[in-house]
């Protein structure tokens, strides 16, 4: 299966791929993140939970994903990017509490907004694609739980319609969302189904 030419508008643009004990998805996503950077022209964002800490796994991933796109980002929109994800992050923790004091370093002020929930952290981080213009991204990220990948496909399909999703798991789905293939490896193996999707069967 070749992640990166998956073009036409009615093949599905996203992919998750359950496996218990991994079964070689960190592989098969590291694979994967060499031939998107090879062969899309399309900005390719990628993470591997398993090289962040828990409990704040899913903090982590929306930080990194800041980073590379800011780090692909001219010096001079880089600001404004950062600017746009900052400021969405202001106004939630405004509305949430007023912790912050005029006498705090600034470092403790930016500690205090990027400790924000991961709805809020998702929105601000669609306001960093919105402000840096991007129409279309592959992301490819290894090792997600359900919410955090149901959260991220969901929020960020909708400020780069045109992109492509790799995302996967050691556990199960319960359920599908629209526009997602979904392939379970154990049963895939045994060939008890290939796989499935909210528009049918694949």
């Amino acid at each position: 299966m070749d992640f990166t030419k998956w073009e036409s508008a009615d093949t599905p643009r996203a992919l998750f791929l359950s496996a218990s004990d991994g079964h070689g998805t960190t592989e098969f996503c590291s694979h994967t993140v060499d031939l998107a950077k090879k062969e899309s022209n399309c900005t390719v964002l990628y993470f591997f939970c398993s090289s962040a800490k828990q409990p704040r796994c899913s903090t982590i991933l929306i930080h990194s994903l800041l980073r590379q796109i800011v780090g692909g980002s001219s010096d001079e929109n880089s600001n404004s990017i950062a600017a746009a994800f900052l400021n969405t992050l202001m106004g939630g923790h405004i509305q949430r509490s007023s912790d912050i004091r005029e006498d705090d370093p600034l470092d403790k002020t930016v500690r205090k907004i990027l400790d924000a929930p991961d709805d809020e952290l998702l929105e601000a981080l669609t306001e960093a694609i919105k402000k840096a213009g991007i129409q279309e991204f592959s992301i490819i990220v290894d090792g997600l739980d359900e919410n955090t990948a149901f959260g991220l496909f969901g929020i960020l399909r909708k400020a780069a319609p045109k992109s492509t999703f790799l995302l996967t798991s050691q556990h199960p789905l319960e359920t599908t969302p629209y526009g997602m293939t979904y392939i379970e490896y154990d049963k895939e193996r045994k060939g008890l189904h290939t796989c499935h999707s909210s528009r049918g069967s694949c």
